[in-house]
């Protein structure tokens, strides 16, 4: 065993070496890439685009779809290549028109409160007392049998947990993922088939934000779909705290939404610029950030920020002439929110699977731009030190923009994940947390006012710098290590 880890780590340190010996930089481009993103940026421009004009893009929404167009239209305006929409099978969409949530007695409040993604709508104006059932328990609900028609019914217990700080920053050590953080217990479908038996009007449930910050999310429930309204924890818990006390409340709500079902299928949105070098044309680098958000706030630091950051990285590329040696390609992902299925989706048509084999043989690197905002300082490598090595060396000439962290560490939760389970080689920026999980993530404070527009530059020309860099280098990024297989000594 000794001697089989002395080799492993022999190679891993000729690798590293090998490596970073291919990447010999071009220092003159790179400050022309600084130049171009600093000082004649369109990243703002798309970025206020995709916030102002065209707002929450919830996937497959008409919202979403006019993002698809847009993006494209910008792109080939842009001079890109190859632009086009690559379809994939994903359900109705959703629109919210309307919604309000007041309390009208024992004294009048409005309350900050939002329907779940694809919630169906009320019937009407709804004012009612609440129903108060904590966690739905079975004995519980069954005791309420024939009295729930029409009714407004809370499904949890007082809310006392909430997130109140955000991840930790990346490090230079290797950590394992952290949990995610305990959430009220969500409607099965067999709980929600009962209460759209018992002609339940609407829920209402707390969330996990605080001082008024809402997190919502949701999915297509189908025909057993009850209306559902996620409350702010601090409402959700003063109507709780009335009942506890016998006090009587009323409450009114109204939910007005609509399915857009036109077509079940939404889109991927995929530019490149040619590689010219006839032996590496056919070698890709990829960058990518998902197009889609939810739909209480503008989608701006989840993921307006990283579209428009892929964007412009391009366009800066694109503006100064370069000519790279491999193909660089961007991607911008529908249903990412949804389980990553826009990433999924493309990487099941063209690399994962024996029919792609050749596709992955020549397939370099992708990177992502999800999690947290900008600016980059670096990239999350996924343990892989000898990309490690290679990345510490093309971050050097953008270090002075604050860009310094090769992180070993590993992060979840988005589309590069779809990349690395086909054996190639993904990785996420390392960006900045502060207030992002707490206050932005999938909530009603995810607007335009989030983002520096300085740090949009800044983020622009560190992947511009870094793609370049991947695109012109002798060899290709080094693999993902293969999942380890354990055996029984």
């Amino acid at each position: 065993m000794r001697t089989t880890s002395l080799g492993f780590l022999a190679t891993v340190f000729l690798l590293t070496i090998s490596s970073a010996a291919q990447d010999k930089t071009d220092f003159t481009v790179i400050e022309k890439i600084r130049a171009e993103g600093m000082d004649r940026s369109k990243a703002v421009e798309a970025f206020d685009y995709l916030t102002t004009v065209i707002g929450p893009r919830l996937t497959n929404s008409p919202a979403h779809k006019r993002a698809v167009a847009w993006t494209q239209e910008t792109l080939k305006a842009w001079g890109m290549s190859e632009v086009h929409a690559e379809p994939f099978q994903f359900g109705r969409g959703w629109t919210l028109d309307k919604v309000t949530v007041e309390m009208v007695e024992p004294r009048y409040m409005p309350m900050i409160g939002y329907p779940k993604g694809w919630s169906p709508a009320t019937a009407g104006r709804v004012v009612a007392a609440p129903v108060w059932l904590p966690g739905l328990e079975a004995e519980a609900l069954k005791g309420q049998a024939g009295k729930l028609k029409g009714a407004i019914l809370m499904t949890s217990a007082i809310q006392e947990y909430a997130i109140r700080a955000d991840r930790p920053a990346a490090s230079g050590d290797l950590k394992p993922p952290q949990p995610a953080p305990a959430r009220a217990p969500q409607l099965n479908a067999e709980r929600l088939a009962q209460l759209k038996t018992e002609g339940v009007a609407v829920t209402i449930e707390p969330n996990i934000g605080e001082h008024g910050t809402v997190f919502v999310t949701g999915r297509d429930m189908g025909a057993n779909s009850v209306p559902s309204i996620v409350l702010a924890s601090e409402h959700y818990n003063l109507i709780a705290r009335l009942l506890q006390q016998k006090i009587p409340v009323k409450l009114a709500v109204e939910i007005q939404s609509r399915f857009n079902d036109d077509d079940p299928r939404t889109h991927n949105v995929v530019a490149e610029i040619p590689g010219t070098d006839e032996a590496l044309k056919g070698e890709i680098v990829m960058v990518g950030a998902h197009l889609d958000s939810w739909h209480t706030g503008t989608g701006a630091t989840d993921n307006a920020d990283g579209v428009a950051t892929t964007m412009e990285a391009m366009r800066i590329l694109k503006a100064l002439g370069v000519r790279p040696r491999r193909t660089i390609r961007a991607a911008l992902w529908a249903g990412e929110e949804q389980g990553l299925l826009g990433s999924k989706a493309y990487v099941a048509e063209h690399l994962a699977g024996d029919k792609n084999k050749a596709a992955r043989d020549k397939f370099s690197v992708y990177f992502n731009l999800d999690n947290g905002f900008p600016p980059i300082s670096g990239f999350y490598m996924e343990g892989n030190e000898a990309a490690r090595a290679i990345m510490t060396e093309w971050l050097k000439p953008v270090a002075s923009l604050g860009a310094i962290m090769p992180s070993p560490g590993h992060i979840g939760a988005t589309d590069h994940l779809s990349f690395i389970e086909a054996g190639v080689s993904g990785y996420q920026a390392v960006q900045d947390y502060v207030t992002y999980d707490v206050r932005t993530h999938h909530t009603n404070a995810d607007f335009a006012e989030r983002i520096d527009p300085a740090a949009l530059r800044q983020a622009s020309v560190v992947m511009a710098t870094v793609l370049y860099q991947a695109a012109m280098r002798e060899g290709t990024f080094p693999k993902p290590a293969p999942p380890k297989v354990t055996t029984k000594q």
